[in-house]
């Protein structure tokens, strides 16, 4: 006799808001609304008879139960998706399915896609966009492009371009009596951040040598996407912290400045990183072979997104 198990949606619902953290972000990636995924998490707590979720100070906690039926469904889901995916690929290698932060796709990596797609027309480019780490084996991606010091674990990995973080903002705040001149003038103005990447300004104003008492690092406004914060920087909302290339046009046409040296926090690397099994792909090596290319044509001094 079978025994009864939860509703598969509400099960899927939990297992996207546990590991995306808010209900707007699972709300995104399972297309539906985040009322609808509270529904959902609510009525799995209800057959369970416990809470999964606990909220402190207006911030949503896994409870220990949570964490444990977390884990367990991201592994189980992962799993069904790998069987799906085992069954339903089609044979041709001419298919590539890559994972991309949603900032490098939008500023860097789609302007440039008709490129390689003329030079190969024979290759199905899959772009995936996550701003979350990457589990290759769950996710069933070939290869990624991200962000770091090159070293993934069972993974090889090509650099494409070094990376300096530096901040930008809308011309006029280089003008008038409260102009940014200098790292300090910070104080008092609003820090755009970006969710996965919220160390960025406590590590570049470390860098500068601004204590916390000066200006705190986590002052300001968060977006989830990087782009969402430059777009506000170009409104005039504040200033936000980005990389090179993602901005390169902007910084170009005048629409952002940098108000401040460039190199003060430098070293990470955006790599093309691929699964050993799929590195010698046709496909993807060609797609390696021609981003290597065009990271090399980029501006002297710049590099990658997200």
């Amino acid at each position: 006799m079978a025994h009864p198990i939860p509703p598969l949606n509400a099960l899927r619902a939990f297992e996207v808001t546990a590991r995306l953290g808010t209900l707007a972000r699972a709300a995104e990636e399972l297309c539906v609304t985040a009322s609808a995924v509270g529904h959902q998490v609510k009525n799995l707590e209800d057959w369970l008879g416990l809470p999964l979720f606990l909220t402190e100070h207006g911030i949503r906690r896994l409870t220990p139960e949570g964490e444990r039926l977390a884990q367990q469904l991201g592994d189980a889901f992962g799993q069904i998706n790998l069987a799906c995916r085992a069954i339903g690929r089609r044979a041709a290698a001419r298919e590539l399915h890559i994972n991309v932060t949603p900032t490098f796709a939008i500023r860097w990596l789609v302007p440039r896609l008709g490129k390689f797609q003329a030079l190969n027309p024979g290759v199905a480019v899959h772009i995936a966009t996550s701003a979350r780490p990457i589990d290759f084996a769950r996710d069933d991606v070939y290869a990624a492009i991200l962000f770091g010091s090159g070293e993934w674990p069972g993974m090889t990995a090509d650099l494409l371009f070094m990376e300096d973080v530096f901040p930008v903002c809308h011309p006029k705040l280089l003008k008038g009596k409260s102009a940014l001149k200098k790292p300090e003038d910070l104080a008092g103005q609003t820090l755009l951040h970006t969710y996965h990447r919220r160390s960025d300004w406590a590590r570049w104003l470390g860098a500068a040598g601004v204590p916390k008492s000066t200006v705190d690092p986590a002052h300001g406004q968060t977006f989830d996407l990087t782009t969402m914060a430059i777009d506000a920087a170009e409104a005039g909302l504040g200033i936000a912290i980005t990389r090179e290339v993602q901005v390169s046009d902007a910084l170009a046409s005048g629409r952002l400045a940098a108000p401040f040296r460039r190199d003060l926090l430098r070293g990470e690397g955006c790599y093309f990183v691929t699964r050993p099994d799929h590195r010698n792909d046709a496909s993807v090596a060609a797609f390696r072979d021609w981003l290597i290319a065009e990271a090399g044509s980029a501006p002297s001094g710049s590099a990658a997104a997200e």
